[in-house]
């Protein structure tokens, strides 16, 4: 999973350093846009991480998927009949699988947050009533 979130911010760093030198584009946009993707991605080998930092960082990169989905739909009306050769083809390609590329990242976070060292982290709570799919007591494997 390392390999993939470093391949991914490799890409997305790449896709950064492209808009920057793209002259009709609105250059900081795009630049932050990509490079938080890319920092996301490199993020998520710090498996030692604090739970809330991984929750918030979990969420952004989910707000920053999102982003690149909205991005691309709104450029999709725009697109003619064979849009995949006009100049906004290779902006509308990167915004898709960006999007798509944020998935395996934020399948990393959710791997650093459910890791079997975090329960140890948190205590367990005292409940009144048993858990809803929980194994009764006496049953041992």
């Amino acid at each position: 999973m390392r390999v993939v979130s470093v391949v991914i911010g490799c890409i997305l760093l790449l896709l950064a350093v492209v808009h920057a030198f793209i002259p009709h584009l609105p250059k900081s946009v795009f630049v932050l846009l990509y490079g938080a993707g890319a920092l996301l991605a490199f993020l998520t080998l710090f498996s030692n991480m604090h739970l809330l930092l991984a929750r918030m960082l979990a969420l952004g990169t989910t707000a920053v998927m999102f982003f690149y989905f909205a991005a691309f739909f709104k450029m999709a009306p725009h697109f003619q009949e064979q849009w995949y050769q006009s100049p906004l083809a290779l902006e509308a390609l990167s915004m898709l699988l960006s999007a798509f590329a944020m998935i395996p990242v934020l399948s990393s976070y959710s791997c650093i947050l459910k890791a079997d060292c975090r329960e140890t982290l948190t205590a367990p709570k005292p409940r009144s009533r048993p858990a809803f799919f929980s194994v009764p007591e006496g049953v041992q494997e």
